[in-house]
């Protein structure tokens, strides 16, 4: 499945808006935000169309993914979006994961915690607002309920990092190694990111994590839980290291690819963006000299003139002369 889909659910007390663009969209948020009404509407708009009162608007269907034969309902579905509320008792499991991965559908979970298992990025984690204030609705004294992103993790002050912990081993930790120099040390998986950012709690100076953000979603939380709110920590999480050499325009490929991920990464074949964004840069270097491999960096990407290439795109934050 692929494409940008809004979704509008109403009925004459509250009103939801979404946007859903990746294969896996994972809702946050407290007890009492509006998380199970939205599943509710979901489930008896399904049950009972038009004459439950509600509406729902979208160009693909949706569906309350059930608590029994949830497997066979996923494998039996494509082009469509799921909805899961946090009670199943499937969601943690190795089974559901592996049936969702390169599903030929999009699904959006209701979950308060990480779900390790699964990858997702951290631009789709949400949390949902209320906003009695909006001027959209009212006249219709309706509660507005709408989406947010549920992380920020911009920081606005310059970041000179004494240390760089990267989330990748391989070619994207060899790429800001030349780049920051024997400061920057690997995590060895994003699995570990946390815990090697903890060692350095005490420390003087600033520290800077580079993660994939189209796969740690599910680690996101777990970092911010270890970490804290601390001055002197940057998380700088771009799609991938992968998608920073293709905008760096090191390589040409169209920008559509880009800044339009959504129409070319088929869910039924990657399991994130990140993924779409490593085979899209091995086909498009294949018989080149920058021919890209993800275990062992070609030199080519890290000249003087490709490193400033790349530098050239990077927040303002974190960018470093070279």
């Amino acid at each position: 499945m692929v494409g940008k889909y809004k979704l509008e659910i109403y009925n004459n007390r509250v009103h939801f808006e979404l946007e859903i663009k990746r294969n896996i969209t994972i809702i946050q948020g407290n007890s009492a935000t509006g998380k199970t009404t939205l599943i509710n509407m979901i489930s008896e708009y399904e049950r009972l169309g038009n004459g439950s009162g509600i509406t729902l608007k979208c160009d693909v269907p949706c569906f309350v993914l059930p608590t029994t034969d949830w497997k066979l309902f996923i494998e039996n579905r494509s082009n469509c979006i799921l909805f899961v509320d946090e009670k199943m008792p499937y969601i943690k499991s190795k089974e559901f994961a592996e049936t969702v991965n390169c599903s030929d559908i999009y699904i959006v979970i209701i979950n308060r915690d990480s779900l390790p298992q699964l990858s997702y990025s951290i631009e789709e984690i949400y949390g949902i607002r209320e906003d009695r204030d909006s001027q959209k609705y009212v006249k219709s004294k309706k509660v507005y309920n709408s989406l947010f992103h549920l992380y920020n993790i911009k920081n606005s002050i310059r970041c000179n990092p004494k240390i760089v912990i990267t989330e990748d081993s391989n070619s994207g930790n060899e790429f800001y190694s030349a780049l920051y120099g024997n400061q920057c040390i690997s995590s060895n998986g994003k699995s570990n990111v946390a815990k090697v950012a903890s060692k350095y709690i005490a420390e003087e100076g600033d520290i800077l994590t580079i993660v994939d953000g189209a796969a740690f979603g599910a680690d996101i939380q777990i970092y911010m839980r270890t970490v804290g709110i601390r001055d002197n920590y940057y998380l700088y999480a771009p799609e991938s290291f992968e998608y920073l050499l293709l905008k760096s325009e090191i390589v040409e490929v169209s920008d559509n690819k880009l800044s339009e991920t959504y129409l070319y990464a088929d869910s039924s074949k990657y399991v994130s963006w990140e993924q779409y964004y490593t085979e899209l840069l091995v086909k498009e270097t294949e018989g080149t000299p920058y021919k890209y491999s993800k275990h062992k960096l070609n030199t080519s990407y890290i000249t003087k003139s490709n490193l400033n290439k790349v530098i050239k795109i990077l927040p303002e934050i974190i960018k470093k002369e070279k």
